[in-house]
């Protein structure tokens, strides 16, 4: 099977194409060679190269940017996922989706499942989250999948920049406040090739499983690392950032397994093996 998947070069495309490699005929884009707002040039990408399966990963994820370019981000992460799964439809081609757990206000005290209702706090999550909507009613077969706390090799992330933090100040200050479940992106391959041969429709919550905060997160990658340096908890209102986070994003992600048969591991194990391949 041929897969065409957009926004190769980010940080989900990087680590999830190398094991997906060895299943599907892999077709990999990034916005040089297709800019998914630009239906034209999708078209003729479709002709050309006949997938018959299309993952979006092609999206505008810095968080805070999306407040100060709003006409940017809903044209990235709206008006562009409309444009490929209008094409999808046309094609008759079954698209995945990426989005993200910032669709959630992070009220709840438990996690999350596909059914709770979504109420984005920031523009990056309303765009994403209009992003999700116009698929759905676009071309309803198809999958979306929220991910969160995604980090992963190639490219820079979360651990990468706590860890350069600590070793060029000689100390860490991270939020305490914030929950969520740290993600290695290669752990999400498996459960995209099931989807990919199963094409069961509709939205899955994606994650390795327990939870964490960012706080507790960083102390396991300093164990891990042998970094020793003084790491401080402190709220996410001393970061004064301009888009607001969910306070606890966790995800049932208990739909996988019961659709797909995918069980995710602890996100310690997945951390552990991360920092092995180093």
């Amino acid at each position: 099977m041929k897969l065409l998947i957009t926004g190769c070069h980010g940080l989900v495309g990087t680590n999830i194409i190398p094991a997906l490699s060895s299943h599907f005929d892999i077709v990999p884009l990034d916005i040089e060679e297709w800019d998914i707002t630009d239906r034209n040039a999708g078209e003729y990408i479709l002709l050309n190269h006949k997938p018959q399966f299309i993952i979006n990963l092609a999206a505008m994820t810095d968080v805070d940017g999306c407040e100060d370019r709003q006409e940017m981000a809903q044209k990235i992460n709206s008006d562009g996922p409309a444009t490929v799964a209008e094409l999808c439809k046309m094609f008759h081609i079954p698209l995945i989706h990426f989005s993200t757990d910032y669709v959630f206000d992070g009220e709840k005290a438990f996690p999350y499942t596909e059914e709770d209702m979504p109420h984005p706090m920031s523009v990056y999550g309303a765009t994403k989250l209009s992003g999700e909507r116009r698929i759905q009613e676009i071309h309803p077969l198809s999958i979306i999948i929220r991910a969160q706390w995604i980090y992963g090799h190639g490219g820079d992330n979360f651990i990468s920049k706590v860890t350069r933090i600590a070793q060029e100040t000689g100390a860490a200050r991270v939020v305490n406040d914030q929950w969520g479940a740290p993600t290695y992106a290669r752990d999400l391959a498996e459960p995209i090739r099931r989807l990919v041969e199963t094409g069961k429709p509709g939205i899955y919550h994606i994650a390795n499983s327990g939870s964490c905060s960012w706080y507790e997160f960083t102390k396991e990658i300093f164990s891990c690392l042998n970094i020793d340096v003084p790491l401080a908890p402190i709220p996410s209102s001393l970061l004064d950032r301009k888009a607001k986070r969910p306070r606890y994003a966790v995800f049932d992600c208990s739909k996988i397994q019961r659709e797909i048969g995918v069980t995710m591991r602890t996100w310690q194990e997945a951390l552990q093996e991360y920092i092995g391949n180093q």
